[in-house]
């Protein structure tokens, strides 16, 4: 920690006539606005133009708001020495200032603050040219300071504005202007100058000394000290750089390693990145929504297209940022307006392993939550699906003073096996007897019993972090009901909008429907969880009959030889793609206990009744709209028999099409203005009745046999 009392500003001087006036007019200029008590020690190290020494004495002489002395090295000592004199002839904590830089408002009070937390021996401001405190490109060329008139003060109000004033830790600090805390001085005495006499390298090797100390050295974020930098050493820059760097690792074993380190997680990446989204700034009047998501919002989920559809019919009011896992950690995109209409979109990195979240906690995926905070005033937090964070968000936004919404979109928040499928072919329907989880979790994920009761100990103790959940269907709220007591006033249902356009014509083909062979497609992902074991027994059990089981959709399994495929498809192309292949019924056989459904709507919003599991969404909305039947996942037979009885009763299947043409649904627009209404609220103001729920012509619903 810093030692109370005077400060001294220490500044080598060795020519550079013009560059020391200017450093030095802007620390007496900015001097009245400090309250910190300085001295400023200027040190000629025996300049050879003559102009150096009379341009230093009229600075001291002159009466001013900061106390200037003025000493002279008898002959040349080289930085490293005269900086070693000041140190000798300070009394407290002294800042190192390079005589090519210039200094800003509250400069020196900002530095000295960062200085005051425990066991800091050096601090240094970022820069335009200061190795890792250089300023992101973006930022250098936007105020011009690499130009012959860089707009300096305006860096600095930029900075002040914007900064997420984090003041991390850095394994150095940078030379051109570091404060050096007389605690730290004391401990480690002063710069080596027999090793590194002529310079380069020295305040690495003193920062590395005072770490195998204990002392930290940091970098403040919210303070920008101009540096017009390489002018020292010329030609033999190069040269003094290799020699120290080899110096350094040859002292410090162990330096190699902790630099990659630092410049794999880059300390300073969230300070930047606030600068960089700080360079086109918000419309302060929007609110601002932070999502968090699984994967890209760009993928082809489900999910992302609901989100993607929400955020667009949502956009004139609100901005939106989308956090989400990658494989180097976290990823932070936003899409945000500007006063003047301009739409801004960008993607930042967050620091972060190379992994997925681990354990029910992650401090990876809780640091990258707490960045995006800090990048942004959010107004809202929407979680629309918690894998890949783990259960780190309702840590993190237990103290978050808006409205915090969870989209509960699979059941991962009542079971870390989140598919609920015992081997991932059984349905389990969360248990009431933990015997049942005892064994499936060591054979289905590695897991154990005592994972699940940490797993939703940690929920409950933080379900008033959330204050609406969301559900597209009651089935889904009934399930985790199961395993949480939720108040029900933060209970919502809203039932997803389509992700493709509703409004197509459903015509009803009676010639296909009455005379052709029955073709029944499986749509959706071909693997184990979604049936695709189920779709090859019944393709395989149907053989020699006039029946075609047909597949749409990715594999990643085998299939039988009986299944006609026809590969992946664009959600949006499907009405045509089922047309086009005579499709008369879409069987959906997964045993996982689905919570809404996409390819179920889509397949009605082309005209096709559904077959699904007699639980879970699919079988709520089958029953409630009378668009298909339900069936038994486990039960192949019936499968079997209810595929032959709609083959040899067309009426049956006719009727039930029929059906299916009169349902109308609502677009994920049309549901918008709940969401935006959960936004701007909080759980003491439950949201209102939800009035886009798809209605049917026919109300009475068919399940199992027909």
């Amino acid at each position: 920690m810093r030692t109370p009392g005077p400060v001294t500003i220490l500044v080598p001087v060795y020519n550079g006539l013009d560059d020391v006036r200017s450093c030095i007019g802007s620390v007496v200029r900015h001097a009245p606005s400090c309250r910190t008590d300085a001295t400023l020690l200027l040190i000629d190290d025996g300049s050879p133009d003559p102009r150096v020494a009379p341009l230093l004495a009229e600075l001291a002489a002159a009466a001013g708001p900061i106390d200037i002395r003025v000493e002279r090295n008898p002959e040349n000592l080289g930085f490293v020495q005269t900086v070693n004199r000041g140190f000798a002839l300070a009394a407290g904590d002294v800042v190192i200032l390079n005589s090519d830089t210039v200094v800003t408002d509250g400069w020196l009070d900002r530095l000295l603050d960062a200085a005051d937390a425990p066991g800091v021996a050096t601090v240094t401001p970022l820069t335009n040219f200061g190795s890792i405190c250089t300023l992101p490109r973006s930022v250098i060329e936007t105020f011009d300071l690499e130009g012959d008139e860089p707009r300096i003060d305006d860096c600095a109000a930029f900075i002040d504005e914007h900064s997420p004033a984090v003041r991390p830790p850095i394994i150095s600090g940078v030379g051109f202007c570091m404060v050096v805390t007389r605690e730290a001085l004391d401990a480690c005495g002063p710069l080596d100058a027999r090793t590194f006499g002529r310079g380069y390298g020295e305040e690495v090797d003193f920062c590395l000394r005072s770490t195998r100390l204990g002392f930290v050295h940091l970098a403040d974020d919210t303070t920008f000290v101009y540096h017009r930098g390489g002018v020292s050493f010329g030609t033999e820059r190069e040269v003094r750089r290799a020699e120290a760097s080899q110096l350094l690792h040859q002292r410090y074993q162990w330096f190699g390693d902790a630099n990659r380190r630092e410049r794999a997680d880059d300390p300073l990446a969230l300070s930047f990145t606030a600068l960089e989204l700080g360079l086109d700034d918000r419309d302060p009047s929007r609110p601002h929504v932070l999502q968090l998501l699984h994967s890209s919002p760009g993928a082809l989920g489900g999910t992302e297209k609901h989100l993607a559809s929400l955020l667009a019919a949502m956009y004139d009011e609100f901005d939106f940022s989308v956090l989400h896992p990658v494989d180097a950690g976290f990823a932070l995109s936003t899409m945000w307006r500007r006063a003047d209409g301009t739409t801004i979109e960008r993607q930042f990195l967050l620091p972060g392993a190379s992994r997925s979240a681990l354990g029910p906690s992650d401090p990876v995926a809780a640091e990258a939550l707490a960045m995006a905070l800090d990048i942004f005033d959010v107004d809202a937090v929407h979680i629309q699906n918690m894998i890949g964070h783990s259960l780190a968000p309702l840590e993190v936004l237990a103290d978050f003073a808006g409205p915090v919404v969870c989209s509960v979109r699979d059941l991962y928040l009542a079971c870390p096996n989140h598919s609920l499928l015992y081997r991932n072919e059984v349905a389990c329907g969360i248990p009431s007897d933990l015997r049942y989880c005892a064994r499936c979790l060591p054979e289905t994920r590695q897991l154990t019993l005592d994972d699940l009761l940490e797993h939703r100990q940690i929920i409950g103790d933080h379900l008033d972090t959330v204050d609406s959940w969301v559900f597209a269907t009651q089935s889904a709220a009934d399930h985790l009901l199961r395993a949480y007591s939720l108040p029900a006033e933060r209970v919502v249902v809203i039932e997803h909008g389509a992700i493709i356009d509703p409004g197509r014509p459903r015509h009803v083909d009676e010639r296909l429907l009455l005379d052709e062979p029955l073709r029944v497609a499986f749509v959706g992902r071909g693997w184990a969880k979604k049936g695709l074991g189920t779709v090859n027994a019944l393709a395989d059990a149907l053989a020699g009959t006039d029946i075609e089981i047909h597949h749409f959709g990715e594999l990643v399994a085998a299939t039988s030889p009986r299944l006609t495929l026809h590969g992946r498809y664009d959600n949006r192309l499907l009405p045509e793609l089922l047309d086009q292949a005579g499709i008369g019924i879409v069987l959906l056989p997964g045993h996982y206990a689905e919570t809404f459904g996409h390819v179920m709507t889509e397949a009605m919003i082309a005209g096709r009744p559904v077959i699904g599991a007699n639980y879970g969404a699919l079988a709520e909305r089958i029953r409630r709209l009378g668009t298909g039947w339900t069936i038994d996942p486990e039960d192949l037979d019936a499968l079997v028999s209810l595929i032959r009885s709609l083959d040899a009763r067309r009426d049956e299947l006719l009727r039930t099409t029929e059906r299916v043409a009169q349902v109308r649904f609502a677009t994920v627009a049309d549901t918008a203005p709940r969401y935006a209404a959960l936004y701007r609220t909080s759980a003491a103001d439950p949201a209102p009745a939800d009035p886009a729920t798809p209605t049917a012509a026919a109300p009475s619903p068919t399940g199992g046999h027909p």
